[in-house]
């Protein structure tokens, strides 16, 4: 016990071995260390059973830069921030966070995330009044940085935070604008507008896809291959899977699964997927949770990854409003766990297991409003985020 709290002790690399340990219980920790940083996330969370000794190893603040990072939780979006950002982790327990950025600021909104950076949309005191500015942030590290002005003021349909560590050490912001297109009864993307940490500055440019092009009501936007892909409507026709990259360069040349009410797109594992729900022959209650993934991203073809009764999902429920009482919210980067939310008395937020079949209650969320945009932790420092 140290200052009234357990304390799993730390070996030092000099600490000589005793002659009843076991070949890797002689491993200094430095060397310990320098073997656990090459293995997945996924194995490092499993290698904290191994020994009380390994858990302490894992969890110390001075070794977790050199470590891999998994999903560790996820931010509250729904809501203006006063004060402190909601967080939840996997586990449940619920806390607020307090950006650096934050002191000074007023009507702050998170907008995205991307693997360990957060987007946020603040009003500062200008010359000509308030003026919004975007901030990106990394909470692990408490670094950010604010964007110069986009010079763009009208509609958008998405402001999205692109960033990938294992890629590059940039990040990119979008901006989708659009327009009211009257005969079709929605928003037509006129172009898109690129901010990088790389040039510290935005490029615009027009639209680069042939036909109309709407994000519908799907709200899932996700960065892979570095390209930031949605799901949209074409000439008011079925949805296709749409896609743009830093300099502005479009494609819409592939479906997604037909039929699907409720969808999201999702990048789990290295690659895109595909989730929905099906309603087969049964117009009242919806029958299947699908899911679908892009294993071959140049072939175009998208496989039935998991199909479950979605009165399982629901914990027994049948009559479940979709477009009321849930709501997506990710698919676990590293496995296949499937996070959502149902609207019961208060707000449950609530955990799928396609391996093995099972439904797990995570945590009340009472009247917090999604969206709720996961979180992977980055202790490295980034050169983009300095001010």
């Amino acid at each position: 016990m140290e200052n009234g709290r357990v304390s799993a002790r730390i070996r030092s690399s000099s600490s000589p071995p005793s002659g009843s340990e076991t070949a890797a219980e002689r491993l200094t920790d430095d060397l310990l260390i320098e073997i656990l940083s090459r293995v997945p996330a996924r194995s490092l969370c499993r290698f904290q059973c191994v020994s009380k000794h390994w858990l302490g190893l894992i969890n110390d603040r001075s070794y977790r830069r050199k470590l891999p990072q998994t999903l560790d939780g996820f931010y509250d979006a729904g809501q203006l921030l006063d004060s402190g950002v909601p967080f939840t982790n996997i586990l449940g327990s619920r806390h607020l966070t307090y950006p650096a950025f934050l002191p000074g600021r007023r009507l702050v909104f998170l907008l995205d995330s991307c693997h360990s950076l957060l987007l946020f949309s603040s009003y500062v005191a200008g010359d000509h009044g308030d003026e919004i500015r975007y901030v990106v942030c990394n909470p692990a590290t408490e670094e950010w940085a604010e964007l110069p002005d986009s010079g763009y003021s009208g509609d958008a349909s998405s402001i999205n935070l692109c960033f990938d560590p294992a890629v590059s050490p940039h990040f990119y912001v979008f901006c989708l604008p659009v327009v009211e297109v009257e005969d079709q009864h929605g928003f037509c993307i006129t172009g898109v507008h690129v901010y990088s940490s790389e040039t510290g500055s935005w490029v615009h440019k027009e639209k680069r896809w042939s036909g109309n092009i709407d994000v519908g009501y799907d709200p899932s936007f996700i960065y892979l291959n570095v390209y930031l892909h949605f799901c949209a409507i074409v000439d008011d026709s079925a949805r296709q899977l749409a896609a743009v990259d830093k300099e502005g360069a479009a494609r819409t040349d592939f479906r997604v699964p037909d039929d699907l009410d409720v969808c999201f797109i999702q990048q789990s594992q290295g690659c895109l997927h595909y989730a929905g729900f099906d309603r087969g022959d049964n117009d009242d209650d919806v029958d299947q949770l699908l899911v679908y993934v892009l294993k071959d991203y140049d072939s175009k073809e998208w496989i039935l990854k998991h199909s479950v009764e979605t009165s399982h999902v629901f914990g027994g429920r049948h009559a479940v409003s979709l477009y009321e009482d849930f709501d997506w919210i990710a698919i676990h980067p590293e496995c296949n766990l499937i996070f959502f939310t149902l609207a019961w008395e208060d707000i449950t937020f609530m955990c799928y297991d396609m391996d093995h079949g099972q439904v797990k209650v995570i945590c009340n969320l009472e009247e917090s409003k999604p969206p709720y945009f996961p979180y992977v932790p980055l202790y490295e420092e980034l050169q983009s985020l300095h001010k």
